[in-house]
C-alpha cells in the first residue's frame, strides 16, 4: 500500500503562519537603513544634538516654534534615527528566528540559491550601494563641522572650473595610456617566450620567480627606493647612468616627462611579473593539439603566435586591460611616495585620486567637493571601460543579422 507524505503541505502551512516574522524583519531593516541613508555623514552631529536636546531641524522636520513639541510619530522617528542600529540588529534576530522555525527551508532547492547569494547581496548593499548613495548625496552638499548645506551643482561647477583638476585628469590619463601600452603587450611576449620549447625550463622558472618578486614588495618601500633612484643628486642611480654616457645630471622629479617616466617605470617594475602570471595561466589552458596542428601546416613561431595564441588569449588580454585601466586611473600611492607628498613640483605627479585626497583629507570642510571628484572618477572609469569592452567585442551592441 502506497503512502503519501504530508510534509510539503505542513511545511507550507507552517511557513505561512510564521510569514509575519519575515515581514517584521524586512520592516525593521528598512527603518534602520532609511535612518542611515537620510543622515549620511551627519549621523554623529545628529546623535550629539539629540542627546543634548539641541535643535534637530538641520536633520529632520521644520524648526519648532516656542512652546511647540514634536508629534508622537516624529518623536518615534527621531528615536529610531538615534538608535538606528537597533532595528537592524532586531531585523537580523527576527530573521534568524524565522529561519529556526522553518528549518526545512534550508534544505529546499527553491530557497538554496537565495541563501547562497544572500552574503553577496548584503556585502553589496553595505559596502558599495550605501557608500555610493551617500557619496552622491554629499556631492551636492557643502559639508562643514557646523552642519551640512545643500548647494546643488556648485561642487561640480567649481571642480570643472579648477585648472588643477584638468592637470590631474591629464596626468592620470597619460599614466593609464602609458602603462596599458607597455604592460599589455610586453608581458604577453615574455609569457609566450617563457612557455615556448626553445626556452630552458630552469631559466624560465628563475625568470618567473624574479619577475614576480616586486609584486610582493610594499608600494611604500618601492616608492621610497625609486625616489632615491631618481634624485637630482649626482650620486643617484639614474644620474650615474646618465654620467656613464657622458650626460649631465638632471632633476628627474622636477620635469614633466621625466617624472612621468619615473612613475611608469615603477609601475612596470611592480606589475610586469603579475601580468606574466596572468598570461601564463591563459597559455597553459590552450590545448597542445593546436600547436601541433599549426606545425603540421608549416606555421613558424610568429604565425603560431599571431594566428593561434592571440585569438585564444583574447579573454585574458581583455581582463588584464580592464584591471590596468582601473589601476591607471586610481593610481595615488606610487605618486605620493615617489614625490614624498601630494604636492609635486608644478603638480607633475598630481592624479585624480591625489586631487580627491587633497580636498577630502588635506583641506578642511571640502568633503562634499571630494565626493564630487570621486563620482567623476567613477563615471570616467566606467565610460572608458565600457568603450574598451565594446571595441574588443566583449559587449556587442545591436542584434546579429542572420544571412
Amino acid at each position: 500500500m502506497q503512502t503519501t507524505t504530508k510534509t510539503p503541505v505542513s511545511s507550507r502551512n507552517k511557513w505561512k503562519k510564521t510569514a509575519y516574522l519575515l515581514v517584521i524583519s524586512v520592516v525593521l531593516l528598512a527603518l534602520g537603513l532609511a535612518a542611515m541613508f537620510t543622515l549620511g555623514t551627519s549621523s554623529i552631529r545628529f546623535d550629539t544634538a539629540y542627546d543634548n536636546g539641541a535643535d534637530l531641524s538641520p536633520y529632520y522636520f521644520e524648526p519648532l516654534a516656542e512652546g511647540e513639541a514634536y508629534s508622537a510619530l516624529q518623536k518615534a522617528w527621531l528615536a529610531i534615527a538615534r538608535n538606528r542600529m537597533v532595528p537592524i540588529f532586531a531585523a537580523i534576530v527576527v530573521f534568524v528566528l524565522f529561519v529556526a522555525l522553518n528549518r526545512e527551508l534550508l534544505y529546499s532547492q527553491n530557497v538554496a540559491p537565495y541563501v547562497f547569494v544572500l552574503p553577496f547581496i548584503l556585502t553589496f548593499l553595505v559596502f558599495f550601494l550605501y557608500p555610493l548613495i551617500s557619496t552622491i548625496m554629499m556631492s551636492f552638499q557643502d559639508i562643514k563641522g557646523s552642519g551640512t548645506t545643500w548647494i546643488g551643482l556648485k561642487n561640480y561647477e567649481n571642480m570643472f572650473a579648477n585648472k588643477n583638476f584638468w592637470i590631474a585628469v591629464k596626468n592620470s590619463m597619460r599614466y593609464m595610456v602609458w602603462t596599458c601600452a607597455i604592460l599589455i603587450p610586453m608581458p604577453l611576449v615574455l609569457a609566450y617566450l617563457l612557455n615556448s620549447k626553445m626556452m630552458p625550463q630552469k631559466f624560465a622558472d628563475i625568470f618567473k620567480t624574479i619577475s614576480y618578486m616586486p609584486v610582493l614588495c610594499s608600494v611604500v618601500v618601492a616608492g621610497i627606493i625609486f625616489r632615491m633612484m631618481f634624485s637630482e643628486l649626482d650620486g643617484a642611480m639614474m644620474n650615474q647612468i646618465r654620467a656613464s654616457f657622458g650626460l649631465a645630471p638632471i632633476a628627474w622629479l622636477k620635469g614633466e616627462s621625466t617624472s612621468m617616466f619615473a612613475m611608469v617605470l615603477l609601475c612596470m617594475w611592480r606589475w610586469t611579473g603579475m601580468n606574466i602570471l596572468y598570461y601564463m595561466a591563459g597559455l597553459k589552458s590552450i590545448p597542445g593539439d593546436l600547436y601541433e596542428a599549426a606545425e603540421i601546416d608549416g606555421a613558424n613561431e610568429f604565425q603560431k603566435f599571431w594566428n593561434v595564441i592571440l585569438p585564444l588569449l583574447k579573454p585574458t588580454a581583455i581582463y588584464v586591460l580592464t584591471i590596468s585601466i582601473y589601476a591607471g586611473l586610481s593610481m595615488f600611492t606610487e605618486s605620493y611616495m615617489v614625490f614624498g607628498n601630494n604636492n609635486s613640483p608644478k603638480n607633475y605627479g598630481l592624479t585624480i585620486v591625489g586631487y580627491l585626497y587633497r580636498y577630502g583629507f588635506e583641506k578642511v570642510d571640502k568633503f562634499g567637493f571630494a565626493s564630487a571628484v570621486g563620482l567623476v572618477l567613477l563615471a570616467g572609469a566606467m565610460i572608458i571601460t565600457v568603450i574598451q569592452l565594446i571595441a574588443t567585442g566583449t559587449i556587442k551592441i545591436g542584434k546579429n543579422k542572420e544571412d
